[in-house]
């Protein structure tokens, strides 16, 4: 009941029962006042999924702990594994102005297009990540094997990311592009983690839940430890029925 003027929030919960994996499915919530005159009708969209549980969490320090939670949209076996963490090993260079700030073309040089080559092999994730205050503005382009570009990041300014989940065994070629070096030779580093998929090392998973019952919401406890000083990345994996069904980034920062 509201008077004039006034608002509320409301909350609904959508449960999946017999819902297709990844489809959406669409249905409505109507309001009416007391008097019939008036409707309000709020759509509703949603996708049935196996699990949901955060995409990342965040921990500090040598030695930790965290926990997130996981609801299931299914009912059967699950176990959660970690992976890592792994330590940032990072490249750095020195990059000028690419003339015509493009990429791919005729007149890429070392001087505004640079090429690091980056052997995978048995990654669950992998991460490049190139972050430089100011002006300058470096963009980033990941080519497969073959020379075809199969990522990139050209954010405004140089906060650029590239990330891939499960990526197939070669050897990737990063390129670092000039696209606008006001102050040239510009330093920078390109930061990178490599997760494994073997499960182990220095991440652990303290308590998870066996099975999965659908609608139900679980908690999985993390830890990590023996950790020096920088900036780590691992990953807790999700595993039902099906295989493989996706997992939670874990990023620790020790100072």
């Amino acid at each position: 009941r509201l008077k004039q003027g006034m608002s509320a929030s409301y909350e609904v919960t959508i449960i999946s029962e017999s819902a297709a994996v990844g489809e959406w499915a669409f249905g409505s919530l109507t309001w009416s006042d007391a008097t019939g005159h008036y409707t309000v009708r709020s759509p509703i969209a949603g996708r049935g999924s196996l699990f949901n549980a955060p995409p990342a969490v965040q921990g500090s320090g040598d030695q930790g702990r965290a926990r997130f939670d996981s609801t299931f949209g299914y009912t059967g076996n699950y176990s959660a594994a970690p992976h890592g963490l792994v330590a940032d090993a990072p490249t750095s260079g020195v990059i000028g102005q690419d003339p015509d700030q493009t990429y791919p073309s005729s007149d890429d040089t070392p001087v505004g297009v640079q090429k690091i080559d980056f052997p995978i092999a048995a990654a669950a994730f992998v991460r490049w990540s190139l972050v430089i205050p100011g002006d300058d503005d470096l963009d980033l382009f990941l080519e497969d094997s073959s020379g075809t570009i199969i990522a990139s990041s050209t954010n405004g300014g140089t906060d650029e990311l590239i990330e891939l989940t499960l990526p197939a065994d070669e050897t990737y070629t990063m390129v670092v592009h000039g696209w606008s070096v006001p102050n040239e030779p510009l330093p920078y580093t390109l930061s990178f983690w490599q997760v494994p998929l073997a499960s182990g090392g220095s991440l652990s998973v303290d308590s998870a839940p066996t099975s999965a019952s659908i609608g139900a919401t679980e908690t999985v406890d993390i830890s990590w430890s023996g950790l020096t000083d920088g900036s780590y990345l691992g990953a807790v994996t999700h595993t039902g029925d099906v295989g493989l069904m996706g997992l939670t980034l874990v990023e620790v920062d020790v100072p």
